[in-house]
């Protein structure tokens, strides 16, 4: 039975971290407010998390990712075009996406209410992995790293304006399809 209770008392510690860090970011939140959402004592969340960038780190657990990596392996083992529901994007690389939008609100924190934590830099990293993925890809001949820069630092912004904006699954999938063929038939990918 007790142990019941302290993962109770864990899931309602996250969410009310999820809904804190979703509404004020990392600088701005407070663990009295998270323990007061969470219905128990401040000095409670201490007992489960060291501090508060612990708890921060356990709430973006579901959405870090080694994109490096990910993009590594879908070059490995897809053909683009053909074999994910998503143009130009492979299999792994969808499942990623995907994994985003169910955890839409914690990608939102960590690109955009990192501020003051190891993650602050996070949409950078990712843009630039992007960037990277994409010059390894191109096909147009065209050797300008601004023009690459810009594509991918808009398709970030596209994929967090729909994490905002979400209405579902399927639709998420139809404009993520919509928004990787403009931009990477575009550019010869």
């Amino acid at each position: 039975m007790a142990q019941v209770l302290k993962d109770e008392i864990r899931e309602n510690i996250h969410k009310a971290a999820l809904s804190e860090f979703y509404n004020k970011g990392y600088k701005s939140a407070a663990m009295r407010n998270i323990a007061q959402q969470a219905k128990i004592p401040t000095g409670l969340i201490y007992s489960y998390y060291k501090n508060k960038e612990a708890l921060f780190n356990a709430v973006l657990l579901p959405v870090l990712y080694d994109w490096e990596r990910i993009l590594a392996v879908g070059e490995e083992n897809e053909t683009r075009h053909t074999n994910s529901e998503i143009y130009g994007l492979s299999k792994a690389e969808t499942e990623c996406i995907l994994n985003l939008f169910e955890h839409r609100q914690e990608f939102i924190i960590l690109i955009d209410k990192s501020q003051g934590t190891k993650y602050e830099n996070e949409r950078e990293r990712f843009i630039k992995d992007i960037e990277e993925h994409l010059n390894k890809h191109r096909n147009d001949g065209m050797d300008d790293e601004i023009f690459i820069h810009v594509i991918a630092s808009n398709f970030v912004d596209g994929l967090m304006q729909m994490m905002y904006h979400y209405k579902g699954k399927e639709w998420a999938v139809m404009i993520l399809h919509k928004l990787s063929k403009m931009y990477l038939s575009g550019i010869g990918l």
